[in-house]
């Protein structure tokens, strides 16, 4: 889905996270604004929120010198979900349904995200289970789909909900490949994060070859297409992989958070909705024309 005009503050109020995080100074934070509103000025908007970003915190490492801003973050959202692992894994176990309760943490966990209404005080009161009615529903579709698959693709988000993530694959009875960022980009997960979040126990660990945050399908490398391509079932997670992908024709879900008023509109929920969703374009195999 290509950008809306909304977009634009969005983006830009991420310039402000970043300074925020570096501290760099007021004249340094000030050229940085700067130098970004110039950059949302001048760029191609009919391309969707994550290829934008992506250039835009290029923008921002060069200017800061700082290629990983949320380094630190990215650890402590690990380390934070590690001590919350044995509660929920317990939780899980002992559920009647083991799959779909696992499956509503992982999702629950997509909240930890400094790209879009960041919420970092997820572990203090866990208010982040809280899911309610799911906005879209398609588990039992999923179910369906599950018991055919003999390769599955989990395409990450965010380090943290990558703890989360693993206890949804150890539910699975089937291979999984969890794809990550190939370099730094806000606080998504990297080949770094994947490894310090237990993923390599339980799934085999990949970069995509692309480093927005999202999966940018010209931007993959041309290995990840053929993985792409050998999958029964494509997981996408987070709002950015949606943003990107929700057009490509392949046997996708989607499970994320409709973080904002942009990808709440376009998909017909509220703000804030939880979403489990069978891909408008699915097909048995990924299907790309460039």
């Amino acid at each position: 889905m290509q950008a809306e005009s909304e977009c634009y503050l969005c983006l830009l109020s991420q310039v402000f996270r970043v300074t925020g995080v570096l501290k760099p100074g007021k004249e340094q934070t000030m050229k940085m604004a700067r130098e970004a509103c110039g950059f949302l000025a001048r760029t191609n908007f009919n391309r969707t929120p994550p290829e934008i970003s992506e250039d835009l915190y290029k923008l921002l490492a060069k200017l800061s010198g700082h290629p990983d801003p949320y380094s630190k973050i990215k650890k402590e959202s690990i380390e934070k979900a590690w001590q919350l692992y044995p509660e929920f894994k317990e939780l899980v176990d002992s559920s009647s349904d083991s799959l779909r309760t696992a499956l509503e943490i992982s999702l629950a966990g997509n909240v930890i995200d400094f790209g879009a209404n960041a919420t970092q005080d997820w572990l203090k009161d866990k208010k982040f289970l809280n899911l309610g009615s799911l906005a879209i529903d398609d588990y039992k579709l999923l179910v369906e789909d599950l018991g055919r698959a003999k390769k599955i693709v989990f395409l990450g988000d965010n380090a943290g909900e990558t703890v989360f993530d693993r206890l949804f694959i150890e539910k699975l009875p089937c291979q999984v490949v969890y794809a990550v960022r190939e370099k730094p980009i806000i606080n998504d997960a990297t080949m770094e994060e994947a490894k310090l979040s237990g993923l390599a126990e339980v799934a085999e660990l990949v970069s995509s070859g692309c480093q927005a945050p999202g999966t940018v399908i010209e931007s993959c490398s041309p290995e990840f297409i053929n993985i792409l391509k050998e999958a029964d079932l494509i997981m996408a997670k987070g709002q950015g992989n949606f943003e990107c992908l929700e057009q490509v024709r392949g046997p996708f879900y989607f499970l994320l958070k409709a973080k904002c008023e942009v990808v709440a509109r376009y998909l017909g929920v509220s703000p804030g909705g939880s979403i489990i969703m069978k891909s408008k374009n699915f097909t048995q195999r990924l299907s790309l024309q460039f």
